[in-house]
């Protein structure tokens, strides 16, 4: 007896392991697991019913491949600036003004194979992410493909192929494109790690005003999709190339500007103000015992908790306030305008904001403390080198002092 439960056991064992291994169960909170599963099994039952009450008919084999093949090969055109792009709602880029075309011209369950054929191709070609976020962002476009592909059912409309093109059917299409991006939206909402900013719901709804156009093409003159197909590959390479040149000065890990970034703005603003006379000062930021943190909890923790403070210090200073890292845990703000009393007050603001910040281990937290340096001009010095050496220099007397305080720098009479 005891060998056949040990025997069992182990055949058990492997597919625990796998199972175990999946990165599906890092999610910190058990309910937004659950959630996800929900979601990837909703859209799959969805397929399955709406594949069995409207079965496709041979007829919509042709725009099926047309899409298909429109989507792939737009996609692979697009592949450079895809893999660079950040994720939007839809989770589906470029591919997304094809679906929606899709869901406008095919019934639910060909509308819904897109949607799989797209993921399939973007894991092997363009982008192999987090599995179950892919497979969430899937799930969440299939049923907002659905949601899209039955309005005109339940309204009793005819099909794309066969309205009016006149009013009444512009604002039934019209309704269309806000169900299938108001269901992807909504779905993704509680999975707050999968949503976008604003820009990217932007992005989505350009790609749904472009599916209306594709469906448009290729109901009434398909050779049109082959032209609006190569408007939108180049229109979208040129503009996510020039949002990666804009964010070039990025810090990829904060979202901050980087040291050489920061210092050419700083520079600016420098000159500028001291051209004015006005009052100007440096904040440089050190967090205590990171490389403690780093060997406690791992590397992703402490990358964790440099986002949390630039995020804090993003909420605490003003957007005319230049906020940068300046390297590994060090950061820097120049604050224009501020004078040294102010400076101070800020940055302790600062420094209570950021003792106070942590971030979830499951089951405990880990947070930081930071010491801040204080420099103002004139009496830091009449150059920016000599602003933020002053800054750096009560920055070391502040970690000196016993770390987790400001200190302001004081010229030496």
């Amino acid at each position: 007896m005891a060998t056949g439960s040990r025997g069992r056991r182990d055949r058990l064992a492997a597919p625990r392991k796998i199972l175990g291994s999946w990165s599906l169960w890092e999610v910190p909170r058990r309910g937004l697991i659950g959630y996800l599963l929900l979601v990837d099994a909703a859209a799959f039952a969805a397929t399955a019913y709406l594949f069995v009450l409207r079965p496709p008919a041979p007829s919509s084999l042709l725009p099926f491949s047309c899409l298909l093949a429109g989507m792939i090969l737009s996609s692979e055109l697009s592949r450079p600036v895809e893999r660079s792009r950040a994720d939007t709602r839809l989770g589906a880029g470029l591919d997304a003004a094809w679906i929606f075309a899709g869901a406008l011209l095919l019934p639910p369950a060909p509308a819904a194979v897109l949607v799989v054929a797209s993921a399939a191709y973007r894991w092997c070609r363009i982008r192999r992410g987090i599995p179950h976020r892919q497979v969430f962002a899937a799930s969440a476009t299939m049923l907002s493909a659905l949601g899209a592909s039955i309005i005109p059912v339940l309204l009793g409309a005819p099909p794309f192929l066969d309205a009016a093109r006149d009013f009444e059917s512009f604002a039934l299409v019209f309704a269309t494109g806000l169900v299938f991006l108001s269901v992807d939206a909504a779905l993704a909402a509680p999975a707050a790690e999968f949503g976008a900013e604003p820009s990217g719901f932007a992005f989505d709804a350009a790609m749904v005003a472009f599916g209306l156009l594709l469906a448009w093409s290729a109901a009434d003159w398909p050779f049109v999709t082959v032209v609006l197909a190569g408007a939108l590959v180049v229109l979208h390479r040129a503009g996510t190339m020039r949002a990666l040149r804009g964010h070039a000065g990025t810090d990829s890990g904060t979202g901050l500007l980087t040291a050489s970034s920061w210092l050419d703005g700083a520079r600016t603003q420098f000159e500028l103000l001291r051209g004015r006379g006005a009052d100007l000062s440096l904040l440089m930021l050190d967090l205590d015992h990171f490389a403690r943190l780093n060997d406690q909890h791992g590397r992703h923790v402490g990358d964790d908790v440099l986002r949390a403070v630039a995020d804090t210090l993003r909420a605490e200073v003003r957007a005319a306030d230049l906020v940068g890292r300046f390297g590994g845990e060090e950061f820097v703000v120049l604050l224009p305008g501020t004078s040294r009393f102010d400076a101070h007050a800020i940055a302790e603001r600062i420094r209570l904001r950021i003792s106070s910040t942590f971030v979830s281990l499951g089951g405990t937290f880990a947070g930081a403390t930071v010491s801040i340096g204080v420099s103002s001009q004139p009496a830091a010095g009449e150059t920016l080198d000599r602003l933020v050496g002053a800054a750096d220099q009560a920055l070391r007397a502040a970690k000196g002092a016993g770390r987790n305080r400001t200190v302001v720098f004081e010229a030496e009479t």
